[in-house]
């Protein structure tokens, strides 16, 4: 992805979301984003087996009542 790419990919989910879109914190954002990407096909480029590390269950503490 491209910083033009996710810059409007940022602004349009930013929209949507109401949150805020000055140029500097889309830049920042962006920066972050790209980063991200990175290292997420850099993971995907490893083999391992599906179980070599199994997924946690979610379970929340129950809520004192």
């Amino acid at each position: 992805m491209t910083q033009e790419q996710a810059l409007e990919f940022i602004q349009a989910n930013a929209a949507t979301l109401g949150l805020p879109t000055d140029k500097v914190r889309l830049e920042r954002v962006a920066s972050h984003f790209i980063r991200t990407e990175a290292m997420a096909q850099l993971l995907d480029q490893v083999e391992y087996p599906a179980d070599l590390e199994i997924a946690e269950i979610y379970c929340p503490k129950p809520i004192a009542s």
